[in-house]
Formats: C-alpha cells, sequence, structure tokens
C-alpha cells in the first residue's frame, strides 16, 4: 500500500494533522464548556453580589433606625431618671412634713389641758367617714381610671336637681 518512504511520510502527517485536528476539536469543546461554566459561575456570583448589596442596605437602615431608636431611649431615660429622682425628693420631703405635722399634733394632744380636745383626739373615727377617706384614696391612685367604683362606666344624662325645688334655701349655719 505505501510502497515508499516519501508516501509513508505524507500519510504519517496526514494521520499526525488528523490526530492534532481532532485533538484541537477536543480542546476546543472542552474549553467552551469550561467558558460556560465560568460564565453560569460569574452570573451566580453577579446576582450574589447583588443580594449582598440589598441585604447590607437593608442591614444599615435597620441600624439607623436602631441608632435613632437608641438616641430617644436614652433621652427617655435621661427624662425618666430625672422625674424618678424628683418624685423621690418629694417623697423625702412628704414624710419629713408628715413627721413634722405628727410630732406636732403629739405635742398638742399631750400639752392640751383641755378635756373637750383630749376626748376628740382620742375618739374613733366613724366608719361612714372611714369608708369615704378609703375610697377617695383608692380612687386618687391613676391606676384606677377603669374601676367602675371611682368612675362610672355611663356618665348621667339629667341634670342635678336644685336644692330649691325640694326646700327653701336657708343660709347655712355651723
Amino acid at each position: 500500500m505505501f510502497t515508499t518512504l516519501k508516501n509513508k511520510i505524507i500519510a504519517l502527517v496526514i494521520g499526525l494533522l488528523f490526530v492534532t485536528i481532532l485533538a484541537l476539536g477536543v480542546f476546543l469543546t472542552i474549553n467552551q464548556g469550561q467558558i460556560a461554566q465560568l460564565k453560569s459561575d460569574l452570573a451566580r456570583s453577579e446576582q450574589s453580589r447583588e443580594n449582598l448589596q440589598k441585604d447590607l442596605t437593608s442591614v444599615s437602615d435597620s441600624l439607623e433606625v436602631a441608632e435613632k431608636d437608641k438616641e430617644n431611649l436614652l433621652s427617655s431615660l435621661s427624662l425618666l431618671a430625672k422625674a424618678l429622682s424628683n418624685r423621690e425628693r418629694d417623697r423625702n420631703e412628704i414624710k419629713q412634713e408628715f413627721a413634722a405635722s405628727n410630732k406636732e399634733l403629739k405635742q398638742i394632744f399631750n400639752g392640751a389641758s383641755d378635756e373637750k380636745t383630749k376626748s376628740w383626739g382620742t375618739a374613733d373615727i366613724p366608719a361612714d367617714l372611714n369608708r369615704v377617706l378609703e375610697r377617695s384614696a383608692r380612687c386618687a391612685n391613676r391606676y384606677r381610671h377603669q374601676d367602675k367604683v371611682c368612675f362610672p362606666t355611663t356618665g348621667t344624662d339629667q341634670p342635678v336637681p336644685s336644692a330649691t325645688i325640694f326646700q327653701q334655701e336657708k343660709p347655712r349655719t355651723f
């Protein structure tokens, strides 16, 4: 078939060229697959970068809101601290005034020689008056505004009758 050396070399070169073209085709196909893989990786990484950028923006916005809330809370805390210190100061003043007035009352009652004053000081408070005082003290608490005893749920729509309807006005005497 191949009789001469020249024909053998030509056949060898043609075979090498065929193998080289085939290897080059395989190499290009592999490279095209790698290029497609790299493009899809690049697209995924771009999408991930955009998602991370959105997350970063939302986190930074949340952080700014949190910082503003923190500043508001700190200012509220300072106001609350002032209010509490004022309340405590007022409570101490009231305690001191109460102790002083209690001391004065004890001195008045202990030093009183009048029998009427002594009997008035030792007499019990009437139950009705005691009940009124307890109710007014309980209703003075601002957390009792929903209490039906202190504040009725429905208002009255009728005017209070005048005292002159039932009887003639008389001057008050004590």
